[in-house]
């Protein structure tokens, strides 16, 4: 076991077993009170022995069905009693050697240890408060876990460190996934401000955490439609509501560099350099869109409150609509 602090401070009190052979990575909280996934290799908890005592574990989270992530639980029932924090679409999917994980618990008069989950609980776990985020697609009922104090996500199998080079991508089970909503899950946790991303399997990326999910939700995208660009422009739109400009303006770059003469990249990304203050660069952004489109509002608009931002208040007030545009906002306030 590796006790993450060694990488970052944040992650005091959170170790990690690492993957080998047929199990998945397993992340132990708040001194081994709180499991993630159960793993699925005979030894792990004497393993976990050698550093915590076994019989105070309290909660087992588990991030979906497959036997790499949920066979540890075998082992895990004959030492300590948890409570199971589990997704409800997961949970019929859970079995052992063909018998339902649901029967077990209930004939070992265990059923209220399980805590079926529905998607955004927040559950305080120690020093820990864990937003649990529905991300089916990978299987029917996959979670994720978003620590909110030090921004850290237990990702599961939904996303995993990878470089845009490499392009590790999380897969559709072909009976339980599916791809349309593993996009649609990526694309709910493109607003997570995320700095560690603590996966299911690799090793866990200590900085820059969101830029993982990213690619995962870029790369997922190009892989099933025919037009790159429209993805960077919907993940920028995203970024954008989330408050994180700066973001969004890697993504605009992005699809500008696949499209140096889109419109709707054009003009958001004058909007962000705005927003962001860089005025000057706003400033040139808007006047090559109106260098090809003299007319667009959106445009004339954008490079009125550039040129406020510089200063130039009457250069802005000359523009054609702009003072209209400026006193029909005012009304709208």
């Amino acid at each position: 076991m590796i006790h993450l602090s060694e990488y970052d401070p944040k992650l005091e009190g959170i170790w990690w077993v690492e993957e080998a052979g047929t199990s998945c990575n397993v992340y132990y909280l708040e001194q081994g009170r709180t499991l993630i996934d159960a793993g699925n290799f005979y030894g792990m908890l004497h393993e976990m022995s050698e550093v915590f005592d076994i019989s105070l574990l309290e909660g087992l989270f588990i991030t979906h069905c497959h036997f790499d992530h949920v066979g540890g639980m075998g082992e895990l029932f004959d030492w300590c009693n948890p409570k199971v924090y589990a997704h409800m679409d997961t949970l019929p999917y859970i079995n052992f050697r063909h018998v339902p994980f649901m029967k077990i618990m209930e004939k070992a008069g265990r059923l209220d240890k399980v805590v079926m989950l529905r998607g955004g609980e927040k559950i305080q776990v120690g020093p820990h408060l864990l937003e649990v985020i529905p991300t089916p697609g990978h299987t029917k009922g996959d979670i994720c876990l978003y620590e909110h104090h030090n921004q850290l996500l237990f990702s599961g199998d939904t996303v995993f460190p990878s470089s845009a080079a490499e392009n590790i991508l999380s897969d559709a089970d072909k009976q339980l996934g599916d791809m349309g909503q593993l996009i649609t899950s990526l694309a709910r946790l493109i607003p997570y401000p995320v700095d560690i991303l603590l996966p299911g399997h690799g090793v866990p990326a200590f900085a820059d955490g969101a830029a993982h999910v990213l690619n995962a939700y870029i790369e997922s995208r190009k892989g099933v439609e025919e037009d790159n660009i429209q993805p960077y422009l919907d993940a920028a739109r995203m970024l954008s509501e989330a408050g994180r400009p700066a973001q969004a303006l890697e993504c605009y770059n992005m699809a500008l560099m696949l499209d140096p003469a889109n419109l709707e990249a054009l003009v958001y990304k004058g909007a962000t350099l705005t927003e962001l203050q860089h005025y000057d660069e706003a400033l040139a952004c808007f006047d090559k869109i109106l260098k090809y489109a003299p007319n667009l509002e959106e445009a004339v608009t954008g490079k009125g409150f550039a040129l406020l931002g510089l200063g130039r208040v009457e250069e802005a007030l000359a523009l054609p609509g702009f003072a209209a545009r400026l006193k029909e906002m005012g009304r709208g306030r």
